[in-house]
Order: structure tokens, then C-alpha cells, then sequence
């Protein structure tokens, strides 16, 4: 039950102070650790837990005793082999700081994947969203109704918005601060766009449109600026891993048949 529910649900229950009773052990120590954790990390941690969508099922003391965790296990995990002579002492000190800052890592790969899926589904979900408001209903009901049947970050996203509009937030700063969480520069452009609209009395719809518009190309145009940048990222594989293999190719028969010859005596082969 705990591992299917929503960011949203997670920060509720986050809100209300309420744990899941069952937690995994390595968790539970790491939240043991955490409570020494610096007042700076707690402030570091918590935005980037909030982007990865871990709201709920992380603290950022969790974080950081995770980083104690694994460092400290890392250093006692190589201890033995320093000690015997077959690692060196900068060997150990790697391992140690590997597994400090791997959570680190961990957190920015789970960032940058739900960014990405984010923005594959961003145009769709405008669309979708033009759609229902032009169909009559208001931009808030839209989104009630279009994140129940579309899954994804993107949705649990508006989720939270609709959450903290009902608390009594702004719309704008709502908007605002999902494009923050997500990462992304289109959502900030549409967070604008529907600010704009509702402070001049714009039709919603038709901004949605162009919106929906202005995203796929976009990304279109992100496409083809991957696409030129393909080649020059081709260039070191093709000279490390293919024009080697060529020169063997070319040369080795040549070689062999000047050897035969005798010719290669006069250098020595």
C-alpha cells in the first residue's frame, strides 16, 4: 500500500506527521543517524526531494544518514584489504567518499528522469487541457478531471497544485512553484503564459492552444539540434574503436607480404 501511492498522499501524510508503520531497516537506521544531520543539509535536501517526487517517503535526514550509512560502510567494508596491504590508503578513501556522496548521485538521476518524462507528456497534457476547458468547464475542474485518468509525474504534479490552491494558495505561485519542483522551462513559459491570461482576462483555451503549440516545436526543435550534434559525438568512437580496425585491415596484409618477401630484413624484422 505504501509503495503505490502518490507524492501527493506522501507529502499529506508528510504534512500530518504520520509514518507508514513498516519501513525498511536500512531507512530506519538512516533516519537514526539523521537526527544529527546539520540544519544546511536539512535545507539542501528538502527542494531536491520535493523535484524527485520523494516527498513523503524520504526526509532529508534520511538523506543525509544514508550518505553517513554508506560512507562508514564502505570505509569498514575496505578496511581489511588496507590492512593486508592489497589496497592502498587513497583506495580506501575513495570507496569512502563513493559511497558518502552516492546518494547524491542518486537523487539528481531520479530528478533528471522525472524531468524528462515530465516534458515528453507536457504537450499532450496541454492539449488535453485546451480541450476540456474549451469543452466548458474552468482550468482547475479541467485539471481535477484530467489527472485522474492521466498517470505520470506530470500529473501528480498538478495534484499538489490543485492541493495548494485549495489550501489557499495563489494560482500563480502554485503554478510557479510546480514549474520549480519539475525543472523546466517550458512549464515556467506556461505558468506565464496562464498568469497573463488570468490577469488580463484572456481567453484560457486559446493560450492553452498556442501553448500546446509553442511545445512541440520546442522540442522540435531540441530534436534537431541533438540530430547536428550527433556526429561530433560519433567522432571519438569512430577514432578510437573503428579507424584502428581498419588500419589492421589495410596494413596487416601488406606487412605479411613484405615479411615474405624479405624486405623487412633491412629494419630489422
Amino acid at each position: 500500500m505504501w509503495r503505490h501511492r502518490t507524492p501527493l498522499d506522501r507529502l499529506k501524510t508528510a504534512e500530518a506527521g504520520k509514518r507508514p508503520a513498516r519501513r525498511p531497516l536500512l531507512l530506519r537506521v538512516a533516519h537514526r543517524l539523521g537526527r544529527w544531520a546539520p540544519l544546511m543539509a536539512v535545507v539542501r535536501y528538502r527542494p531536491l526531494l520535493h523535484r524527485a517526487g520523494l516527498i513523503g517517503r524520504l526526509r532529508p535526514e534520511e538523506v543525509f544518514g544514508l550518505k553517513v550509512l554508506l560512507g562508514s560502510g564502505a570505509t569498514v567494508a575496505f578496511l581489511p584489504l588496507f590492512a593486508r596491504g592489497s589496497l592502498s590508503g587513497v583506495a580506501v578513501l575513495a570507496a569512502a567518499l563513493a559511497g558518502f556522496f552516492l546518494p547524491d548521485i542518486w537523487l539528481r538521476v531520479q530528478i533528471a528522469a522525472r524531468r524528462r518524462q515530465a516534458a515528453r507528456t507536457l504537450p499532450d497534457f496541454v492539449d488535453l487541457l485546451a480541450a476540456t476547458v474549451s469543452a466548458g468547464l474552468s482550468m482547475d475542474a479541467a485539471i481535477d478531471r484530467i489527472v485522474r485518468r492521466f498517470p505520470g509525474p506530470l500529473a501528480e504534479e498538478f495534484r499538489r497544485y490543485l492541493w495548494e490552491v485549495q489550501l489557499g494558495q495563489s494560482r500563480s505561485n502554485a503554478l510557479f512553484a510546480l514549474a520549480d519542483r519539475i525543472g523546466s522551462d517550458d512549464l515556467r513559459l506556461l505558468a506565464m503564459a496562464l498568469t497573463q491570461a488570468d490577469l488580463f482576462g484572456l481567453p484560457v483555451a486559446n493560450v492553452l492552444r498556442a501553448q500546446a503549440e509553442d511545445l512541440r516545436d520546442r522540442r522540435f526543435q531540441r530534436a534537431r539540434e541533438r540530430a547536428r550534434r550527433a556526429p561530433m559525438l560519433m567522432l571519438p568512437a569512430i577514432a578510437l574503436c573503428f579507424c584502428p580496425v581498419m588500419m589492421l585491415l589495410l596494413f596487416t596484409p601488406l606487412v605479411l607480404r613484405l615479411r615474405a618477401a624479405g624486405l623487412l630484413r633491412v629494419f630489422g624484422f
